[in-house]
């Protein structure tokens, strides 16, 4: 049977990268401290040092940015690792200012982890906010829940959401500020939108990009790969791959999600650099907790059932979900605005300059009108 999902990842040699550290980051053992971010001059002054750097012409001279401010900042951050449910261990990154007024938490996607959020953090850090963000569970430097590290499996969505809600509350929240913002891709979006809408949660502004609503099926139809889930189910094979998936293999992986060149091979790199990171496709139980999403979303009357401004990133050239979340997500609130990016690929925080400067100056802007909402409220 051919391959159902465009989900899949990629292996490549484990030679040193330039550009990384050289330190192993396997996952760390937690803490009862850990979700305490240090304060120390140290820390502080280091941070104190990274500036607003302009968000287009990097891309020429991508290695050396990375090596000169993202990867030292990337270091500087504190890890607030944590328990998540079900006593799955979590990784965790943050970077703390001084004095700040904005709490910003980002969410990644399916096989992702904060490490491929440097950059991005980066951009929000030196525009003010505090940033937090996490890996999700079987992925990234957290726990994977299967003897089979590779397969992509979750018993069930909810556990990211209460993931999520354990991150917000033990760990974010004792520090949070006066605004809180928070941006999700992709999955991470989708997991997002269950969670504000399950709890009584307002954060003052949320960017979602690329939400993982209605996946892209190759080569069926979503009703005949239902049924073939549902058959693989019955079967007992929820924690083997789905058809054409496998193991993290050299193939692909990234070259289809974003059009700039310089990003797409530093993703690559990452997995040189961190094989732990490494991931690979999708397991039965995770597809059909994915395909259960839209009914989901809809029984949770999201976004309408969600009280705060919310701004949505679609890309015309996704090859992951189909740009279509304005079918799944309707609402004729003035503060619920979907934009669309018609020549971006699925990673629109990963994109060419030109359409990153684009989606983050699109949100900044967003953000700072919300917050003058809330503060004439």
């Amino acid at each position: 049977m051919s391959q159902l999902c465009e989900l899949g990842g990629s292996v490549i040699d484990s030679a040193p990268v330039k550009g990384y550290p050289t330190s192993s980051m396997n996952l760390e053992e937690v803490k009862s401290n850990s979700t305490q971010p240090r304060t120390s001059e140290g820390q502080n002054h280091s941070l104190g040092g990274f500036s607003v750097i302009d968000l287009k012409n990097r891309e020429a001279h991508f290695e050396a940015f990375q090596a000169e401010f993202i990867q030292p900042f990337y270091r500087q951050g504190h890890k607030c690792n944590f328990v998540g449910s079900r006593d799955v261990r979590l990784s965790a990154r943050s970077w703390l200012h001084d004095t700040a007024d904005s709490t910003l938490i980002l969410i990644g996607g399916r096989n992702e982890s904060h490490a491929k959020y440097a950059e991005v953090a980066y951009d929000f850090f030196t525009r003010g906010f505090d940033v937090w963000t996490y890996d999700h569970r079987g992925q990234g430097f957290s726990q994977r829940e299967l003897e089979n590290t590779q397969i992509g499996w979750i018993e069930s969505f909810q556990n990211y959401v209460n993931d999520l809600d354990i991150f917000y509350n033990r760990v974010v929240s004792p520090h949070k500020k006066k605004n809180f913002y928070i941006i999700a891709h992709s999955m991470g979006a989708a997991v997002t939108a269950l969670w504000l809408a399950q709890r009584q949660v307002r954060p003052t502004a949320v960017m979602l990009t690329a939400p993982m609503i209605d996946l892209i099926l190759n080569p069926y139809p979503r009703f005949v790969v239902t049924l073939l889930v549902a058959a693989g189910l019955r079967s007992g094979k929820d924690k083997q791959y789905v058809p054409g998936s496998h193991d993290f293999q050299f193939s692909d992986y990234g070259l289809d999600l974003t059009n700039s060149a310089s990003r797409r091979e530093w993703i690559r790199n990452l997995f040189v650099a961190y094989p732990a990171l490494r991931l690979g496709g999708p397991s039965y139980q995770w597809l059909h907790e994915a395909l259960q999403v839209p009914r989901r979303l809809r029984t949770a009357k999201f976004p309408s059932s969600v009280e705060c401004p919310i701004l949505v990133f679609q890309a015309g050239a996704d090859r992951v979900v189909k740009p279509n979340a304005h079918h799944f997500l309707k609402s004729h609130r003035s503060d619920f605005v979907m934009a669309f990016e018609p020549h971006s690929q699925h990673e629109l925080l990963q994109e060419c300059d030109e359409i990153r400067a684009r989606v983050i100056t699109k949100t900044l802007q967003f953000f700072e009108r919300a917050a003058q909402r809330g503060a004439a409220l």
